[in-house]
């Protein structure tokens, strides 16, 4: 009888990347409040970004988020991390504080892939300053040394120059451009497609 594959299994939900800024960690169930005040602040970038439909800031859809995130956490087949500032975590039974940034790891495959993808935001008030560059390397450190992932791709429309920026400082190579690649706002975008393997990870540093 062929042996079952075994999957690396990260430190779940108590999972906690500190940076020099930043305290990430997987979504809390008292997160709802804060996660929908970022959505509804950040409601007019998400919408052009995020597929098919516009993210909801209703606390019953984030709820609903939020559970399926931690689900998918637990059982590694998807890695969502929450940014909050370092120095605001909150103690027992306090306040969740304000989400600065979010970074996930989708639809983690496993197998002959050992793959997921990168998608990021960082909240309107914070951008230019950094923290995006902060938050998604903390978190590829996280994908290659703890979930054990051999590939991570992000998808960028071509007139998301931050975003396309960000992701040559990371050291992802640019593979081409995907035609009508995501249903994004109401239409088929094309997407320009980056990736990142173990390999650069193992063998050499990103981006400075």
């Amino acid at each position: 009888m062929r042996a079952r594959e075994k999957k690396p299994t990260p430190n779940g939900l108590g999972t906690r990347i500190v940076t020099e800024r930043l305290l990430l960690r997987p979504p809390g169930e008292d997160h709802g409040p804060s996660v929908a005040r970022a959505i509804a602040r950040n409601a007019e970038h998400l919408a052009r970004v995020s597929p098919t439909t516009r993210p909801s800031s209703s606390l019953v859809d984030v709820a609903r988020r939020v559970a399926v995130d931690r689900s998918d956490f637990r059982k590694g087949t998807g890695f969502v991390f929450y940014g909050f500032a370092r120095d605001s975590a909150p103690g027992e039974g306090e306040l969740v504080p304000e989400v600065l940034a979010k970074v996930a790891l989708n639809g983690v495959q496993r197998g002959a892939m050992q793959s997921a993808y990168l998608g990021y935001w960082v909240d309107r008030d914070h951008e230019g300053k950094g923290l995006a560059y902060e938050a998604v390397r903390a978190v590829m450190r996280f994908a290659f040394e703890e979930a054990k992932l051999h590939r991570l791709q992000a998808a960028i429309q071509p007139w998301n120059a931050r975003s396309i920026t960000l992701a040559e400082r990371l050291g992802f190579r640019h593979e081409g451009i995907a035609r009508r690649y995501l249903n994004v706002g109401g239409g088929w975008q094309d997407h320009a497609i980056f990736a990142f393997t173990s390999e650069d990870w193992t063998f050499g540093p990103v981006g400075g």
